[in-house]
């Protein structure tokens, strides 16, 4: 009992410190990576009034945009500036991983024999779904196609895009970790089994599934991009990520996920959320501005077209 307290106060702290490091950044990306830009250069989101209109978006943007999300958070990620991010990332998961039997215990016996604790579980991880953010993306589109409203019609494109460049992303590295979930752990810990065999992961995802966790991933990148859309909305963030706190310890509980699949997943949800609503005040610099992305094309017919501009 003593050893299950010690690694549930081991993971509070680690936590807490996290989010207080986290909230006390004027710019919190600085505290993930060291940000250049979407196309190398970010400038901090200022406030922008609801009748701004001079921002340009299009309904095809969660599409032809992603090459270029993908490329500036592989820029930004792999950069020098981000070597002592990612070794504490590492650190961080290798150390939550030693302790995830004892932590996640207490959770899945409060699920297995609570019925109102099973119910609460259910529902608060369907927040972290992708059902509900399409539903949050609906939801500002229609309010700023009603209203005419450009900002919130961009918010809604931008959860679109962030849903699926995190998706995307998570998809790949589950395929690349093979990490058993908590339900299906064969190890105290879970083991990762790296390229599982696709049928074999198809056949039962719940043994090749849980790191990092998509739930939390994109849940943090939508967050993000609303929170930055609405930086003089000083609430959206602390209870955003309270709830999204909340999601991550619904899919401990069901054996989704364990606590050592968060951290990556946070990481990932931010830079793409950085990397999404970052366009809105790019500004060009003289420096490298090369990006790759994607364009319709009508010329021959309907298709589409990829560029590199540099």
């Amino acid at each position: 009992m003593k050893q299950k307290l010690r690694a549930i106060y081991i993971l509070f702290f680690i936590s807490t410190v996290f989010l207080v490091k986290l909230s006390a950044q004027e710019d919190p990306s600085l505290f993930f990576f060291q940000f250049e830009d979407p196309l190398h250069t970010f400038q901090q989101v200022q406030p922008i009034l609801k009748t701004e209109n001079t921002n340009t978006f299009n309904w095809h943007d969660p599409i032809t945009k992603l090459p270029n999300d993908f490329y500036s958070l592989g820029k930004n990620a792999f950069s020098a500036n981000s070597i002592n991010t990612i070794a504490g990332l590492t650190i961080l998961t290798g150390l939550l991983v030693s302790v995830d039997h004892e932590t996640i215990e207490p959770f899945r016996t409060s699920y297995k024999t609570s019925p109102a604790i099973h119910q609460w579980s259910k529902n608060i991880s369907w927040f972290g779904g992708g059902e509900f953010h399409l539903i949050m993306a609906s939801a500002f589109g229609g309010f700023g196609l009603a209203l005419n409203d450009n900002r919130a019609m961009r918010t809604g494109l931008q959860i679109v895009e962030a849903e699926l460049a995190t998706g995307i992303t998570v998809q790949i590295l589950k395929h690349i970790s093979g990490r058993e979930s908590p339900q299906s752990a064969s190890h105290f810990h879970g083991l990762f089994r790296p390229f599982p065999n696709l049928k074999a992961y198809q056949q039962d995802e719940t043994k090749y599934y849980s790191f990092p966790s998509g739930h939390v991933s994109t849940s943090v990148a939508v967050l993000t991009v609303i929170a930055d859309n609405y930086p003089e909305v000083s609430w959206i963030k602390p209870v955003g990520y309270s709830a999204i706190g909340l999601i991550g310890v619904g899919l401990v509980a069901r054996g989704w996920h364990w606590f050592s699949d968060f951290p990556l997943a946070v990481a990932i949800g931010y830079m793409f959320g950085k990397v999404i609503s970052g366009r809105n005040n790019f500004l060009q610099n003289d420096g490298d501005n090369s990006s790759w992305s994607i364009y319709p094309d009508y010329y021959n017919g309907m298709g589409f077209g990829f560029a590199y501009h540099f």
